[in-house]
């Protein structure tokens, strides 16, 4: 068996936050545990290693996507922000030295597989996000993101009316999707196919109740 496949967990016990001793979410969907697979990891490839790599909490295949799933229960300043980064980066490194075949048959084994297949959500506790106090890398992710918009509208003014109508679309979907926060907005079309950042409570609705219905 696979070891993506033995360790398995639940979305529960994934979004343990052992500093305040709380879960984050209370759902038994069964998915990966990769922190319990970065662990093995480092005992069986790279056990001379140091410091040791970081990992995601919980990996998920669907039947056509995949996701990687963070826990951020505390305050997330600029230290956790580049920490956030990091796992995203020593996370891949690690999945694609697996070799692990996904649902469909196809390898889990690079970027051009995570940039069609597998999106990132960040799970954060809206009780302790800084609104008045965002992170350097919230601030340049939402700059980049109005930027991207206000690019768009000018395109739109510029084109032909044969094109209007596609690049309004375009435009209207980007101002309607929500802003991503800490900086992550970077990975979406690079690293991964989507990026969310949600709420509790956001992610309860728009993930795993979905999810919950499936299995």
């Amino acid at each position: 068996m696979h070891i993506l496949n033995e360790k398995v967990s639940s979305l529960k016990n994934t979004s343990y936050d052992d500093h305040n001793k709380q879960y984050m979410v209370d759902s038994q969907i069964k998915v990966c545990s990769f922190d319990a697979v970065k662990e093995w990891y480092v005992k069986n490839k790279i056990s001379n290693v140091s410091p040791n790599p970081k990992s995601i909490d919980a990996l998920y295949f669907e039947k056509h996507e995949s996701f990687f799933i963070e826990f951020k229960n505390g305050t997330i300043d600029n230290t956790v922000n580049f920490e956030i980064n990091k796992k995203i980066y020593d996370s891949l490194f690690i999945l694609f030295d697996l070799k692990y075949i996904d649902k469909n048959n196809r390898p889990v084994d690079s970027i051009s597989y995570t940039r069609a297949n597998m999106n990132y959500i960040l799970v954060y506790n809206k009780e302790k996000f800084l609104e008045y106090k965002p992170t350097r890398q919230t601030t340049d992710g939402i700059k980049r993101q109005k930027e991207q918009i206000e690019e768009l509208k000018k395109k739109e003014k510029r084109q032909e009316s044969f094109h209007r109508t596609t690049l309004y679309k375009r435009v209207r979907n980007l101002a309607n999707e929500e802003l991503i926060l800490f900086g992550l907005d970077q990975f979406k079309n690079y690293l991964f196919k989507n990026v969310y950042t949600y709420t509790i409570e956001e992610f309860q609705e728009k993930f795993v109740r979905k999810w919950e219905n499936e299995q």
